[in-house]
């Protein structure tokens, strides 16, 4: 299993804490945290499925909401919300190939990331994709614990679908809003896989 670098830090805290229990009865107890800690941070290889037509979901997690919407740049398109709990890998991929035309950090609150219409004002990364003269939109959006999100592309960089894109720390959301010609095939409540789930296919 590959660990994050953006982990070892939090590692190495929990790993000195835990040495200052050694000769406590509480020294089992305080490896409890250096097992979560390396497991939050673990990697995982995935399989990306083949298909100029696929969009894979960004993230692993539950699917909150899905509803359509309009999007200043986008148009009418489909938002697909996809919640991280401190369980899920939190590791984040593109969600098809094409250019990353821009990234902006927007700053904000910190609601917890499974409130609905709350998090709307909570902190984010939002990625536009140009893909095929398609134009998508993914957020990541910080939560109530997870006030640290890092985005790894620079805009211009050209992305492939699955590709690592970014990390939020201990728990969060994924917004991703799919044009019109999208059709999505994953309905609230599935459980994607990042970078393995297909959320949808482009059929026009």
């Amino acid at each position: 299993m590959n660990i994050r670098k953006e982990g070892f830090p939090f590692i190495a805290v929990s790993a000195v804490l835990a040495l200052l229990l050694i000769r406590t009865r509480l020294f089992l107890l305080g490896l409890v945290p250096v097992a979560f800690v390396t497991w939050f941070f673990r990697d995982p290889d995935r399989d990306i499925p083949p298909g100029d037509d696929l969009i894979l979901s960004p993230a692993d997690g539950t699917i909150l909401d899905i509803q359509d919407c309009t999007e200043d740049r986008i148009g009418e398109c489909t938002k697909i919300s996809i919640f991280m709990s401190v369980f899920n890998v939190h590791v984040n991929r593109s969600i098809t190939s094409g250019t990353l035309i821009e990234k902006r950090y927007r700053p904000g609150k910190f609601h917890m990331a499974n409130m609905g219409k709350k998090t709307q004002d909570n902190e984010r990364m939002i990625h536009y994709i140009k893909n095929d003269k398609r134009i998508f939109r993914v957020d990541q959006v910080a939560g109530l614990i997870a006030r640290r999100i890092s985005c790894w592309p620079d805009t211009g960089d050209t992305l492939m679908a699955g590709q690592k894109i970014g990390l939020i720390r201990f728990g969060s959301l994924l917004e991703c809003y799919l044009p019109k010609g999208v059709d999505v095939i994953v309905g609230i409540g599935d459980r994607p896989v990042a970078g393995q789930t297909i959320l949808g296919r482009i059929v026009s």
